[in-house]
């Protein structure tokens, strides 16, 4: 993951995008062995200021889903599909152009393939045009959320909220079956852990053709030369 998000910080594939200061990138935050990533769809210029997306603005939905599943946000993985802040003057926090998607998908998909979530939630258009690409087979669970019956094993379960942006105008019942849900999954990919996590198959131990050598005694350490057999 250091590489990729040199290779972020350092990317000049878009004209315009990823000036300190101006429409800086910032890679992925987070622990790379959560068992789930949220993927937004930009930076927003408070988001480049920090270098970790949703701060503040409608990033509080999420703080507060995660405060309420008692998980930090660092131990999620949180990222956008384009890794830059889209700013043209006047105009602060536009929405990315098809381009700027294409350009910087690959290195979402590179974060996914590092991570290997057991959920990625989706959140926005862009998001959500994305990773049904990425994953055209994987129906996207129901929202609001529902525990799945089958495990899914294997591959990521996609989760397709609507971005809490519109949720910020939305009246409060609204809004709290927003949180309660994105509660709701976050704690169950929590509980069932990475989708590459499998139980350490019981194995017997195989003799066949081992030649039996002895055992002989071993004198103890100097620092137990000392004591007594227990």
């Amino acid at each position: 993951m250091t590489a990729l998000k040199a290779q972020i910080k350092a990317c000049q594939r878009c004209p315009g995008l990823n000036i300190r200061r101006e429409t800086e990138s910032a890679p992925g935050y987070g622990s790379v062995d959560s068992p789930v990533v949220i993927v937004g769809q930009s930076l927003c210029h408070q988001c480049m200021n920090t270098q970790i997306p949703f701060t503040g603005g409608s990033g509080r939905f999420i703080d507060e889903a995660l405060k309420d599943a008692r998980i930090a946000k660092d131990q999620i993985f949180i990222t956008n599909v384009v890794h830059c802040h889209p700013h043209d003057y006047p105009r602060d926090n536009r929405p990315s152009h098809p381009h700027e998607i294409e350009n910087c998908t690959s290195y979402l998909h590179s974060e996914l393939d590092i991570v290997e979530p057991r959920l990625i939630i989706g959140l926005g258009r862009d998001a959500r045009n994305v990773l049904r690409s990425r994953y055209p087979e994987n129906e996207p669970l129901p929202w609001p959320f529902k525990v799945p019956r089958a495990s899914g094993a294997g591959t990521p379960r996609l989760l397709l909220p609507p971005h809490p942006y519109w949720i910020m105008t939305r009246p409060k019942d609204i809004r709290e079956q927003y949180v309660a849900s994105l509660v709701s999954a976050l704690k169950w990919s929590f509980a069932k852990g990475s989708r590459w996590s499998q139980p350490v198959p019981d194995l017997k131990p195989t003799c066949d053709g081992m030649v039996p050598m002895p055992i002989e005694p071993q004198p103890k350490p100097d620092y137990l030369a000392s004591e007594g057999d227990s």
